[in-house]
């Protein structure tokens, strides 16, 4: 499933856009120009055939139809379909994804859909909203919708309404964007989505889809508002990472960012918010961010009271569909510090309780925490931090709670620790029994 899940992920053309701004290649910019020059070619198709959000919300509709068939009217094109999605991209443009994250339609769809971690409220009311008014999100919230819109504005292939038209108006009543004006004989292509229900309604063949030149072109003035806002859809890949980065400020403390994040800054300017990596850390070590800050909000973060950060796994870069986490191999990952380990020795059951313990330097991959003889005639935890990569395992192998009495804080920016002696050759497992 999550392999899947991951594919999907990487053909989507807005985590395209998201991860060409967080690491520019020229196979990402070659697969973003291929998306561009199809649409310009064919309209936009990716919505439907491409899109799994549109799949779901097509589905909607049809499941809709089979109590009572939803009607729609011509809806003509207004600035107020440009706000939001304009707003997502320029926010993005600065470094600010959150808007962005909520309203692409892949993160928006799996990261907390009912696949994962319960309804999300937003997703149930686009579902809902499509069962009874069609494609709304996509003419009025979509961010990629907006960027293909522009594209296929001035598409090569686009749908025509022959001269032969009744007028009927049956076209109208099946357009899930309210595009089609079947009394005018007039459609906006940029609108268009592609469903191709109006050719299977219109009574009399009127309407195809070819090379054929449209009834209703676009006024200059419009033309020329779509092609600015076409300047910022392409810019929003390019803007300067210096600029990207100051896009927020610093939050009072810094959580545990995944190995790869690099630093708050890039992990905030560049994470869409699809919790892919929550989803396949294996530990179940990554969660989404509940603090409120703009940079952390949703985002993942470690947990080491829920799960620690296995030695040897890369999963989470590998997956990531926008590289806000960057793939690192093994080797890399065994060296990424991700945070820093303190340990507040009264609280430490050891010396609490007068007992032994041992459970953090056992479960330590790196050896960053070992044992010595201390004057209490007993071993007690001694740190060397520079051994210390932030995976949280020993944080979770302490046995005090509510707060253990060794955790891990996070960097603002992630560092390289020093190559231990010994590399352990796999991950531990909490399945020692320690005398506490």
């Amino acid at each position: 499933m999550e392999g899947i899940l991951s594919t999907l992920a990487r053909l989507q053309f807005g985590q395209a856009l998201a991860r060409l701004a967080s690491s520019p290649s020229y196979p990402e910019a070659l697969y973003v120009v291929a998306i561009a020059l199809i649409t310009w070619l064919l309209g936009r198709w990716f919505c439907s055939f491409v899109c799994p959000l549109g799949a779901l919300m097509d589905l909607a509709g049809r499941l809709k139809g089979l109590f009572s068939r939803t009607k729609f009217t011509h809806q003509p094109q207004t600035y107020k379909r440009f706000l939001i999605p304009t707003l997502a991209l320029l926010a993005f443009w600065f470094g600010a994804t959150t808007l962005f994250g909520l309203l692409e339609p892949y993160s928006l769809l799996v990261a907390k859909s009912l696949l994962y971690a319960g309804p999300n409220l937003i997703l149930v009311g686009v579902i809902i909203l499509a069962a009874f008014k069609g494609r709304v999100f996509c003419d009025y919230l979509c961010p990629t919708g907006l960027s293909l819109k522009i594209l296929a504005s001035r598409s090569l292939l686009r749908l025509t309404i022959r001269d032969s038209c009744l007028s009927c108006g049956a076209c109208s009543r099946v357009c899930p964007t309210s595009c089609v004006d079947g009394r005018a004989k007039a459609l906006e292509p940029g609108r268009c989505v592609l469903c191709l229900d109006c050719l299977a309604v219109c009574p009399n063949g009127s309407l195809t889809y070819g090379f054929e030149s449209i009834k209703l072109e676009p006024k200059r003035r419009a033309f020329l508002s779509q092609a600015a806002l076409g300047l910022v859809v392409a810019s929003s890949s390019l803007a300067p990472a210096s600029l990207r980065a100051k896009a927020y400020g610093q939050p009072e403390a810094v959580p545990v960012l995944p190995p790869g994040a690099l630093s708050l800054a890039h992990l905030g300017a560049h994470c869409s918010l699809c919790h892919s990596c929550v989803r396949i850390c294996p530990n179940h070590a990554l969660v989404p961010s509940s603090n409120a800050h703009p940079a952390l909000w949703n985002r993942p973060v470690l947990d080491a009271y829920v799960g620690f950060c296995q030695y040897d796994c890369v999963l989470c870069g590998q997956i990531c569909p926008t590289k806000a986490l960057i793939p690192l191999t093994v080797e890399e990952k065994r060296v990424a510090r991700v945070g820093t380990v303190f340990f507040e020795r009264p609280e430490c059951v050891i010396v609490r309780n007068n007992t032994s313990c041992g459970a953090c330097a056992e479960l330590c991959p790196t050896g960053a925490v070992s044992m010595i003889m201390a004057p209490s005639g007993r071993e007690e935890p001694t740190i060397q931090d520079n051994l210390c990569i932030g995976c949280g395992a020993c944080q979770q192998a302490c046995p005090v709670r509510p707060i253990s009495a060794i955790r891990v804080n996070g960097l603002l920016i992630q560092q390289t620790a020093a190559r231990p002696e010994k590399i352990a050759t796999e991950d531990e497992t909490l399945t020692e029994d320690f005398p506490f």
